[in-house]
């Protein structure tokens, strides 16, 4: 039996809901779920990008120099229209990774 249509979860949206609690106003876009992030990281990027950033680097985080808990960021996130390509990574060590998330998603707003 199909469950009972709902309000949107967003504070005084009377719209119906259409995906995971949200209307399609509210909804994240697509490339926020887990499942689009999942699939942002191709096999291209894993296999070639990844390890060939980590060599051209020197294995160690272009910000700090750190040697652990490196991981590869998107200069340019791939939501704001950056590729997956070596020119757009660089490798970050997992604090300085944060920082710079935090940073795109303050300037983001």
């Amino acid at each position: 039996m199909p469950r009972a249509a709902q309000v949107c979860y967003h504070v005084r949206c009377t719209d119906r809901v259409v995906y995971r609690g949200r209307c399609a106003a509210h909804a994240p876009p697509a490339w926020e779920t887990k499942s689009a992030r999942n699939r942002a990281r191709d096999s291209a990027w894993e296999r070639l990008i990844r390890p060939r950033a980590l060599v051209r680097d020197g294995f160690a985080c272009v910000s700090c120099g750190a040697r652990e808990g490196l991981e590869v960021d998107h200069i340019i996130p791939v939501a704001r229209g950056g590729t997956s390509t070596l020119d757009n990574a660089q490798t970050v060590c997992r604090g300085c990774h944060q920082a710079k998330t935090a940073q795109d998603r303050h300037n983001k707003t």
